[in-house]
C-alpha cells in the first residue's frame, strides 16, 4: 500500500465504515426515539475519535527523539488511550442520566422497523471490524497472561531465582497490543454489544407493537436497562485502560515486573555494596525503562571488575524485561559506606531532587569468621522505589 502499513490501512477502512455509520445511527435513533440506539451512535463516535488517536499514534510514535523530545513521542499513544478513556466514561455518564430518564418516564419505539434495520446493520460493521484487525484474541490471551502474572508473583523467592539463573522468559512486544490498538478493539466489541441492546430492543416492540393510544407496558422498560447493562460493560473495559494509562504517566513501577527480586539479585552480585537511587518505570507499553547507583566494595573497584559487574547487572535487566538501563557505579571509601557519591552539589536542591535521597537496598554482608568469605545476604530496602 505504498507510504501506509496494513495496520493502518485498516484503521482507514475502519474509521470510514464507522463514520457512515454514526451518521445513520444518530439520525434513526432520533427519528425512531430509541435511546439505546442514539448511545450506540455515540459509542460509534467514540470510535472514531480512538480511530484518530490510533491513525495518529502509529504514526508520530515512530519518530525518533530529537530536541526537546529526546524520549521521542512514544507515550503519543498513551496520552491518547487516556484521553479516550476518559471520554468513554464520561459518556457512560451521559448515556446513564439519559437511561434513568427514560426509566422514569417510559416511553415506546416509535418506528421499530427503522431501529431494527440499522441496529443490525450496526452490529454487522462492528463484526466487520473485529474480522479486520483480526486481533480480539489478543484481550483474552492478555488477560489470561495478567492471571497467570498474578500466580507468578505470589511466589516471590521463586522470581528472585529465575531472574539470577537467566530462566525467566524475556518480555516482548507481545505481552500486549498497544494501548491505541486495544483501545480500538475495546470500543468495537462494546458497540457490538451496544448494537445487540438495540437490535434485541427493537425487536420486541416490531413483534409486539403498541399502539399510539396504549400506555407503556414493560417492553418500555427494555430499551432503558438495556443500556444501563451496556453502561456497565463499557465501564468494566474503560477503567482498566484507564488505570493503567494513568500508571505509566505517573511512571509507576509495571506491575508485572519483579523490582524488588531485580534488586535483590543485583545485590546478591560480588562486590556490591549498596543499590540506590533506583527507579523503573514504562515510557510506553511494554517499553521499560530503569536507572540506578551501585556502590562497589573495595575490590571490585578495578576496571576489569567494574566492567565484568556491569555487564552482570545490565544481563539482569534485560532477562526481567528492560532493555533500556542507565548504570552508575560508584566505589565505596569502606564496607560500612552505602550513600551516594554523587549527590547534589547543595543540600537546598535536595527538594528539588526526583525522589527523597537514602539508600535502597544496603547489601553490605558480614564476614565469616571461619572463612573470611562473604556470604550472601538480601538487601535490606529503606525506600520505596
Amino acid at each position: 500500500m505504498g507510504r501506509y502499513s496494513g495496520k493502518t490501512c485498516r484503521l482507514i477502512l475502519m474509521l470510514v465504515i464507522t463514520v457512515i455509520f454514526f451518521v445513520a445511527e444518530i439520525v434513526a435513533g432520533y427519528m425512531g426515539n430509541s435511546v439505546a440506539l442514539v448511545s450506540d451512535s455515540f459509542n460509534m463516535l467514540s470510535d472514531i475519535l480512538s480511530l484518530c488517536v490510533g491513525l495518529t499514534a502509529a504514526r508520530v510514535s515512530r519518530r525518533a527523539g530529537s530536541g526537546r523530545f529526546s524520549f521521542g513521542l512514544g507515550r503519543a499513544e498513551v496520552v491518547g488511550a487516556l484521553a479516550n478513556a476518559v471520554f468513554l466514561i464520561a459518556l457512560c455518564f451521559s448515556i446513564s442520566m439519559e437511561s434513568l430518564k427514560r426509566l422514569a418516564m417510559p416511553q415506546a419505539i416509535d418506528d421499530a422497523p427503522l431501529v431494527l434495520i440499522v441496529g443490525s446493520l450496526g452490529l454487522a460493521v462492528n463484526l466487520v471490524g473485529l474480522v479486520i484487525f483480526q486481533d480480539c484474541g489478543r484481550l483474552c490471551g492478555r488477560r489470561g497472561k495478567e492471571k497467570k502474572r498474578e500466580e507468578h508473583r505470589e511466589d516471590r523467592e521463586q522470581e528472585l531465582e529465575q531472574v539470577e539463573t537467566g530462566l525467566q522468559e524475556e518480555k516482548t512486544e507481545k505481552d500486549g497490543a498497544p494501548l491505541n490498538i486495544r483501545g480500538v478493539l475495546l470500543h468495537v466489541l462494546n458497540d457490538a454489544l451496544g448494537s445487540v441492546v438495540v437490535v434485541v430492543a427493537s425487536a420486541l416492540f416490531y413483534v409486539w407493537p403498541l399502539e399510539p393510544d396504549q400506555p407503556c407496558n414493560w417492553q418500555c422498560y427494555v430499551d432503558p436497562s438495556l443500556t444501563l447493562v451496556m453502561v456497565i460493560i463499557i465501564l468494566s473495559s474503560a477503567a482498566p485502560l484507564l488505570k493503567e494509562t494513568t500508571t505509566i504517566l505517573l511512571q509507576m513501577s509495571p506491575e508485572d515486573l519483579p523490582v524488588s527480586a531485580i534488586l535483590e539479585s543485583v545485590c546478591r552480585l560480588p562486590g556490591v555494596s549498596s543499590v540506590h537511587e533506583a527507579h523503573v518505570w514504562e515510557l510506553a507499553k511494554g517499553r521499560n525503562v530503569a536507572s540506578l547507583h551501585v556502590k562497589l566494595q573495595a575490590p571490585a573497584g578495578a576496571l576489569w571488575a567494574q566492567v565484568s559487574l556491569q555487564q552482570q547487572i545490565t544481563q539482569i535487566f534485560h532477562r526481567a524485561g528492560v532493555h533500556s538501563l542507565t548504570l552508575q557505579l560508584e566505589l565505596a571509601d569502606s564496607d560500612a559506606d552505602s550513600s551516594c557519591s554523587a549527590p547534589c552539589l547543595s543540600s537546598s536542591c535536595q527538594k528539588l531532587s526526583c525522589c527523597p535521597a537514602g539508600p535502597v537496598c544496603v547489601c553490605a554482608p558480614p564476614r565469616d569468621s571461619s572463612t573470611e568469605k562473604h556470604t550472601p545476604q538480601a538487601c535490606t530496602h529503606s525506600s520505596k522505589l
